[in-house]
């Protein structure tokens, strides 16, 4: 463990020498997330200007669930985003051998070899938004709800990042899934919502086989509604098991894999 942990730093330090090199392309990036945040925004904003109550939840609760929406996306952004959107011109360019030629967990060195730094000023931005929504529910946060909501927050990033892989794989196995890609984005839409406005099957649906409610929707239900202990045994088992489920599926694709400089 000590060694990948020393690996990532690496590439932590390495990701931050080449953003800073090209300062305009982040304060872009701020910008442009910043424009997804306001445009997930209003439309609920709007929404509550002619309701006080969209199932159940008035536009405080909604203002958490948009803020953990938008920590879970943020996190995401920062370790994973670039490197997943990569791996599928790697399969084609022929660049995927030189990772699996490394002396580490291909999985870890595709994952984790860039990490976004500019996006450290959302995050903080996004912490702020957050506690506000929070300081604006009508009943207090209690520790226990802190810590639930904690742990939830870190199985939703390691459910999206997982789910997201998954499609990944199937670029070793298709060469060309580029349309897997857009697949991902569609699915990825249901989290951006709160699961109850979802019909039973949809709801269904997004708890189990395309778990993207427990990225966003469960941690803030352990805000709006208390700690749920069915929900706090279940995302680490569901986190668990979508990631062992990514693994697996990797080192059966790389049995199929074909090089591309070949």
């Amino acid at each position: 463990m000590m060694r990948y942990l020393k690996l990532w730093c690496s590439f932590l330090k390495m990701s931050a020498m080449a953003d800073l090199e090209y300062r305009t392309n982040i304060v872009a990036r701020v910008i442009g997330e910043f424009g997804w945040y306001t445009l997930q925004l209003s439309v609920f904003e709007v929404l509550y200007t002619h309701t006080t109550s969209i199932s159940g939840w008035d536009v405080h609760s909604m203002r958490v669930f948009m803020g953990t929406l938008f920590l879970t996306d943020v996190v995401y952004m920062i370790l994973f985003a670039e490197n997943m959107d990569n791996i599928a011109a790697m399969v084609k360019k022929g660049d995927l051998d030189l990772y699996l030629t490394k002396p580490v967990n291909s999985q870890f060195m595709l994952s984790l070899r860039k990490v976004s730094i500019s996006y450290f000023i959302n995050l903080i931005c996004i912490l702020v938004y957050l506690f506000w929504a929070i300081h604006r529910l009508s009943t207090p946060v209690t520790v226990p709800q802190v810590g639930g909501y904690l742990l939830l927050a870190v199985c939703g990033v390691v459910i999206v990042y997982s789910c997201r892989f998954l499609f990944a794989t199937l670029s070793v196995v298709l060469q060309d899934a580029g349309n897997m890609q857009f697949v991902w984005h569609q699915i990825y839409r249901l989290s951006t919502r709160p699961d109850p406005i979802y019909p039973k099957i949809l709801r269904a649906l997004v708890f189990t086989l395309i778990p993207v409610a427990f990225a966003s929707s469960v941690p803030a239900r352990i805000l709006i509604e208390g700690v749920d202990l069915r929900l706090l045994a279940a995302a680490p088992c569901v986190a668990a098991g979508f990631l062992w489920l990514s693994h697996r599926l990797w080192n059966r694709a790389l049995r199929h894999y074909s090089s591309a400089s070949s």
